[in-house]
């Protein structure tokens, strides 16, 4: 409308002060454009947001975080595409929960068919689960390195099923050549938990297998591994595998009262075990002590 006011100025010679019409003309066209250009910015506005949006939350899906949601604050066709994206993501939460307990049942199978070989073991696997979990939340772990914390805690002993029963279950004292067959659980452990598809989802529990029979001085196997250099599962599993052995009953012995244990694995910091999760799981277990009657279930399940 104000492009044809112009060309009427125009065409009639009329004159706005010192601006002719042509100057008229064009200032109306800059006018229009302008308010084109930002009427063509709010429209792809409003298009590009719910999609950059929707594309946000489908990144965090990429890399596992499932615990998105994608916020319904648009206009209904794009509520409708963000209610279906929800709707998906909800089914997909429901399945990634039943392959989770799947995959916890599938471990804790594992164990406790490994400890079965044995009745003086039994549970023993899910007690350094346990003792192994208590003292990666005492360090202030991570939720996700709790988890497979406790997965190579219930395997950590995995290689004793390639172990013959006449040298695992023998009573009395083991041969040279007996010992070596014990002390190569570790490697075959990590052997074959290799073989289970995707590779991947191994890796992180691997080193708590292979390591956890290393010593803080470096004295013991299957690498002689000293410090540090002892992956981390590794040196908590040790602790916690320690003193469950000590306070379990054995063919050949009973099991120690949970205080002197307490006190060898004070003995042994800083030269068998490492001394800051000794410290960690002496002085809670001192202090506040462990959950008695879930572990005593636990050692008299078959």
């Amino acid at each position: 409308m104000l492009y044809s006011l112009s060309l009427q100025f125009g065409t009639e010679g009329w004159e706005l002060g010192r601006v002719t019409s042509w100057y008229w003309a064009i200032g109306v066209l800059s006018v229009g454009l302008g308010y084109s250009f930002i009427g063509s910015r709010l429209l792809a506005r409003e298009i590009v947001m719910p999609i950059q949006h929707l594309y946000e939350r489908m990144s965090d899906v990429q890399i596992g975080y499932m615990q998105t949601s994608a916020s319904d604050l648009f206009s209904d066709e794009f509520s409708r595409l963000i209610w279906g994206f929800n709707h998906m993501l909800r089914g997909i939460n429901v399945q990634h929960a039943r392959n989770n307990q799947l995959v916890e049942s599938y471990f804790a199978t594992l164990a406790a068919a490994l400890d079965a070989r044995d009745p003086y073991t039994a549970g023993h696997s899910l007690r350094v689960a346990d003792y192994a979990v208590l003292i990666g939340k005492l360090a202030k772990l991570r939720e996700e390195e709790l988890n497979e914390l406790r997965k190579s805690a219930l395997l950590h002993d995995i290689g004793k099923i390639g172990i013959r029963d006449s040298v695992l279950l023998k009573e009395g004292k083991l041969t040279d050549e007996e010992w070596v067959q014990v002390k190569d659980h570790p490697v075959l452990g990590e052997t074959i938990l290799r073989q289970i598809e995707p590779a991947s989802f191994m890796a992180s529990i691997l080193p708590g297998v292979r390591s956890h029979h290393e010593r803080y001085d470096g004295r013991g196997y299957p690498d002689g591994l000293q410090g540090e250099d002892i992956p981390l599962f590794g040196r908590i599993i040790a602790v916690a595998d320690a003193f469950d052995a000590m306070t379990s009953d054995r063919p050949y012995r009973a099991g120690l009262d949970r205080q002197k244990a307490l006190v060898i694995l004070d003995e042994g910091r800083g030269t068998q075990w490492d001394p800051y999760f000794v410290a960690l799981f002496v002085e809670h277990m001192q202090k506040d002590g462990f959950d008695e009657q879930n572990l005593d279930i636990r050692r008299t399940s078959p």
